[in-house]
């Protein structure tokens, strides 16, 4: 009797074992909103709601992890996670993690953020002498921004987080807060501040697409495969709707 239950032990175990085998773990942003986010203690956001029906379609058990930006860096380099979402490419970022480059998840717009009645115009790089710009830790504004910042046409100061950068901005840490559009006013509507921060016309960065990445370090068997699957099924949700029907819900503009 005491054979079988161990016998009966040891299949449960490798029952359990397969079954998280089979789950393929991504890790995305959690101060990303309306993208990605954390709500009422579960992930949520548009990126999320798509990679969740992308998987559905694809035929493959996700999970998705929320993690600050460091960390989701971190987890991807040491193949803690098996993928993340949305990240730009580049060829640091290419060194630890495959780019799902067929489909993108999604398209950010860059923009100068500055207080209401400050005089500051934007029109090039040239305008930004002497002024100091605030932005993000993780976020990538381009070869020509980062050029210009390398020339010394401007003083960038990263901030850990949006939070603190755009406080950097309120208090005039900063002339002005480089960020995504569709994020940074988010923030900014939760704050209550859309009429005391405005965004500058002119764009530092448009539709940069953000992708899907996979994992370089993670062990998940036929990994190509999946992310194979899920380009596949992000293709779809383009081209009949799903992608614009659930963005929607969370931006007017879908």
């Amino acid at each position: 009797m005491r054979s079988l239950l161990a016998a009966l032990v040891l299949v449960v175990t490798f029952m359990a074992q397969a079954v998280r085998a089979q789950t393929f773990t991504f890790v995305s942003d959690m101060d990303f909103a309306p993208y990605s986010m954390l709500s009422q203690g579960r992930a949520s956001g548009i990126d999320v709601e798509v990679m969740t029906e992308a998987a559905r379609r694809a035929g493959v058990e996700i999970e998705i992890l929320l993690r600050p930006w460091d960390e989701l860096v971190r987890m991807v380099k040491a193949g803690e996670c098996d993928g993340a979402f949305a990240l730009f490419k580049d060829e640091q970022r290419q060194e630890y993690a495959i780019f799902l480059e067929a489909v993108p998840l999604h398209y950010s717009d860059y923009v100068l953020f500055t207080k209401v009645g400050t005089n500051f115009s934007f029109r090039s790089f040239d305008d930004l002498a002497g002024k100091t710009i605030g932005r993000a830790a993780g976020v990538s504004l381009g070869e020509e921004f980062e050029a210009a910042a390398k020339a010394g046409k401007m003083t960038l100061r990263t901030y850990p987080d949006q939070a603190s950068a755009l406080s950097g901005l309120i208090s005039d840490e900063v002339s002005a807060y480089a960020g995504n559009i569709d994020v940074t006013y988010n923030r900014l509507k939760t704050m209550g501040m859309t009429s005391s921060i405005i965004y500058l016309p002119k764009k530092i960065l448009e539709k940069k697409p953000a992708y899907v990445v996979l994992s370089r370090a993670s062990d998940y068997p036929e990994k190509a495969e999946v992310g194979q699957k899920l380009e596949r099924a992000l293709d779809q949700m383009r081209r009949d709707g799903t992608y614009r029907d659930i963005a929607h819900r969370y931006l007017l503009r879908f």
